[in-house]
């Protein structure tokens, strides 16, 4: 090899190494800056739903008092609920990724994340159900306005009560 040619090699190798340190440098800044902004987004949605609710309602401070008390206690059960079908998910995905896939294992995985969707909706009913019983009149007309706009198809997914966009949650 001619004297041109090894430095002109030595000079790509350095110049790949570069790109790729910097590529994986910025991939991994990209990724915290991600990972921090959906942090903050599941810390925030919550307390802005309660405040609009509140607001919306215009609630006393009872109700209000009661209300906290209902999403203390329906977020709890939804997260135990939530957790459990993440774990049947993940159970899925390993099967998935098996050579041969277990048809009966995946259906009766299918079947278990069916009964946990399901009790989420019902922890999720009992929840309105709750606000409903502690409300006057008029303002369980506001509620269940507020909650019909949440999913209607009309407004469109992805939409919060204010039709800004943002992540669905579960309510």
């Amino acid at each position: 090899m001619g004297k041109y040619s090894k430095t002109a090699l030595i000079i790509l190798v350095v110049f790949l190494l570069g790109t790729n340190i910097a590529v994986i440098v910025t991939y991994r800044a990209h990724l915290n800056k991600d990972q921090k902004a959906v942090e903050q987004v599941k810390d925030i949605p919550p307390r802005q739903f309660g405040n609009f609710i509140a607001q919306e309602l215009d609630l006393d401070a009872s109700q209000q008092e009661q209300f906290r008390d209902f999403r203390r206690i329906y977020n709890r059960s939804a997260k135990r609920t939530l957790m459990a079908m993440n774990g049947v998910r993940n159970r899925m995905a390993w099967e998935l990724r098996s050579v041969d896939p277990n048809r009966d294992h995946l259906d009766k995985l299918a079947g278990e994340l069916g009964e946990m969707h399901k009790t989420l909706k019902i922890l999720t009913f009992d929840y309105y159900c709750n606000m409903q019983s502690v409300l006057r009149p008029e303002q369980q007309e506001k509620l269940s306005v507020l909650f019909q706009s949440m999913l209607s198809p009309v407004q469109g997914y992805g939409r919060n009560p204010r039709g800004e966009r943002g992540q669905m949650r579960n309510y």
